[in-house]
């Protein structure tokens, strides 16, 4: 076993001096596989990204890691956080990486998976000094130039002969810009107390230079310093706030259903720089994060402006999308003034945390939604107070944790739950839900069936085990409940998820899983002829097999999953998907490529995929398909040097199913195929 680990760990941490960032890819694209599998919800995962990346440069000091710094492995349960904690707090510093076998809950692929992100360093509360010099010698900063084209030709770009591209008087539906897709970022970073940089971005459609608009679209600025005296963070320019479990503030992507049946509650990162090219999910202006002995505390402010469609001092809707394409996706852009003011105070010790959080949003225009029954609670007005109180409590090998909320109209939100690890082998979650249907606020984001943290109650229990050294079976169980009418539920309605995963790796260089997965829930009938909405069962089951395997310096991995589906008593409906991945890493010359050949049957809607695909550096792909058909794509980076990087893919989607079109409006491409292609230059200096 003592051989068997080290020859583990000399081989992960040469892994780590070698090629650290196909690791951390690797990493992300398993963990976003999980969380994507199912997700419709267009989701902003740089912050993973990021967070892994930084880590794999500047490994955590496991005998100083904070709650939050372990946090930003996202493959790392609570339960797991709080036992590597206590075992250095009752035990004293580790001495040695064999130690990590010691701690309870981990079994060898966690510690796998952990060493090119950790270390075993000195223990002790000083913080360095930062000079000048340092700050240039050893700073890194990094360059970022993304161009992505589609070759198809798309509606929108066609314009009439005697209409002007650059022209103001362009048809309002016609898109201003031309097709391509580019982004511009920079960043600099000194371990981890100094940050900043810059986004640029302009979407495909967007006019980069003309009547109508000169530059790029969007433009992001941020800069974080961390540990300078009494202040533990200060942010300037645009930020996220994480705090608690997210029923009042996190506007980052938060954990939900997936294998890790584990890791349900968000992670409470507080205040963070925000360097994405998401448009909208971010705050402007500034805040700060002060010590003292074991409280933290928190403020914030934000200014920004955000789209609606606005008209004599009201607007419907929040516009996120952040597409301003055309002359009425313009008349939209940065209509509504909204002000944000927040704080958080935190006590932590080692076996309890407990906080409090607190946000005020202020508009310009009044928010008022156009009235239908799902949506007869949502906020509507001016401003809005929303406050909450978290807590986590650990007792022996009992972990407790949860939030309230409350916001100004009386609404009331709350999550509690506990984890519970009776042996090394088993560990167990239970979480129980509750979201008023008039609680509704701006930036809520925690465990739900839906993207929207309202009008939902329900029961989640979850467990692991590892029953023999090569296996780790997951289950999940969910039951909720809507007691409003939502969003294609014209009624108040139930449902309920199963989930069983069995893991198996024989060899370190082989892992396979199989999923199971049943779901029900209650939808609108959607027939031809029904008048009055019509409120039915919606089944669907799925099974997933997916093989990875390596060989030298290939990487094989093959996944075929099918499901069932139908709606009231119809017929039942198939699904069918498979694939085959092979990655390479040249030997004598700094390349590597990623090749997919995917073949989809997915005979009704209700049957799609979402399939997780590895891309270029910062793009993330997570296609849907839908109909009769395949994929494939090469994904290749070069290294020029050790300062210039090149990415490249390309990709293409063969519909089979007699289709003449494909998606709608200006969006449309004649014909059955659609083909996409990504440049990346990244320059480090």
């Amino acid at each position: 076993m003592v051989l068997y680990l080290f020859s583990l760990i000399i081989c992960s941490y040469s892994v780590r001096a070698q090629d650290a960032v196909s690791t951390t890819e690797q990493l992300i694209a398993d963990i976003f596989e999980q969380y994507a599998a199912e997700s419709e919800e267009t989701i902003d995962y740089d912050s993973f990204f990021e967070d892994l990346m930084f880590c794999s440069e500047n490994p955590i000091n496991l005998n100083l890691a904070t709650r939050e710094e372990l946090e930003k492995l996202p493959f790392l349960s609570d339960i797991q956080i709080e036992n590597i904690q206590s075992y250095v707090y009752e035990n004293g510093s580790m001495q040695t990486i064999y130690e990590l076998q010691l701690i309870e809950g981990l079994d060898m692929t966690d510690i796998r998976r952990m060493l090119p992100f950790i270390k075993i360093g000195e223990a002790g509360n000083l913080t360095p000094k930062i000079y000048w010099n340092d700050l240039l010698k050893y700073g890194k900063n990094e360059l970022f130039f993304r161009l992505d084209k589609g070759i198809e030709t798309k509606e929108g770009y066609r314009f009439l002969p005697e209409e002007d591209q650059n022209s103001a008087s362009t048809n309002s539906v016609n898109y201003l810009g031309n097709d391509l897709y580019n982004s511009l970022r920079y960043n600099y970073h000194y371990k981890d107390r100094i940050k900043f940089g810059m986004t640029a971005e302009k979407d495909a459609g967007e006019q980069f230079w003309g009547s109508t608009h000169r530059g790029y679209d969007f433009y992001s600025f941020h800069a974080q310093l961390n540990n300078f005296g009494k202040f533990k963070t200060i942010v300037i320019g645009d930020f996220r706030a994480n705090f608690g479990q997210g029923l009042v503030l996190h506007p980052e992507f938060g954990m939900g259903k997936s294998s890790y049946v584990l890791n349900v509650t968000p992670r409470s990162s507080g205040l963070k720089k925000f360097s994405s090219t998401d448009e909208s999910n971010f705050f402007r202006g500034g805040g700060a994060t002060i010590r003292f002995k074991k409280f933290d505390v928190s403020v914030f402010y934000s200014n920004k402006m955000i789209d609606g469609d606005t008209v004599n001092g009201s607007f419907s809707s929040n516009i996120t999308t952040g597409y301003h394409r055309t002359l009425d996706e313009l008349s939209k852009k940065h209509t509504v003034n909204q002000q944000i003011v927040g704080g958080n105070a935190t006590y932590t010790n080692m076996n309890l945390q407990v906080g409090i959080t607190a946000v005020h949003t202020e508009l310009d225009n009044n928010l008022i939604p156009e009235k239908s029954v799902y949506n007869y609670f949502y906020f509507e007005g001016k401003r809005q107070t929303t406050g909450g109180v978290y807590y986590r409590y650990r007792w022996k090998k009992l972990n407790l944790f949860g939030e309230s909320a409350m916001t100004d109209n009386g609404s009331i939100a709350t999550l509690n739950g506990f984890y519970f690890s009776p042996t090394s082998t088993v560990s167990l979650v239970v979480l129980q839900r509750y979201y008023s249907p008039e609680y509704d606020t701006f930036y809520a984001s925690s465990f739900s069936e839906t993207s929207r943290i309202n009008n939902e109650n329900g029961l989640y229990l979850g467990a692991e085990v590892r029953p023999f050294r090569k296996w780790k079976l997951a289950a999940y169980a969910d039951s909720y409940r809507f007691p409003w009418p939502k969003y294609g539920v014209d009624a108040p309605s139930i449902g309920r998820d199963y989930l069983f995963q069995a893991d198996f790796a024989p060899k370190r260089n082989i892992a396979m899983y199989w999923r199971f997965k049943f779901e029900e829930k209650q939808t609108n009938l959607s027939a031809s002829g029904v008048v009055m909405p019509i409120v039915v069962p919606l089944q669907k089951t799925s099974l997933r097999y997916q093989l990875t395997y390596s060989y030298e310096n290939f990487t094989f991995k093959n996944v075929l999953e099918g499901n069932l589906s139908r709606q009231g008593n119809a017929a039942w409906t198939y699904g069918v998907i498979a694939s085959q991945d092979v990655s390479y890493a040249f030997k004598t010359i700094p390349l590597k490529l990623n090749f997919r050949y995917q073949f989809f049957d997915a005979i009704d809607y209700e049957n799609r995929f979402y399939s997780y695909e590895k891309d270029v550096l910062y793009a993330f792909s997570i296609p849907m398909y839908f109909g009769l058909g395949n994929r494939y794509y090469l994904n290749l980076q070069y290294d020029l040097n050790k300062r210039l990087s090149l990415w490249f893919k390309i990709a293409q989607t063969v519909y089979a199913d007699d289709r003449e079109t494909l998606s709608s409006g200006n969006e449309t491409i004649s014909g059955n195929r659609k083909t996409d292609v990504r440049l990346l230059v990244k320059f480090e200096f």
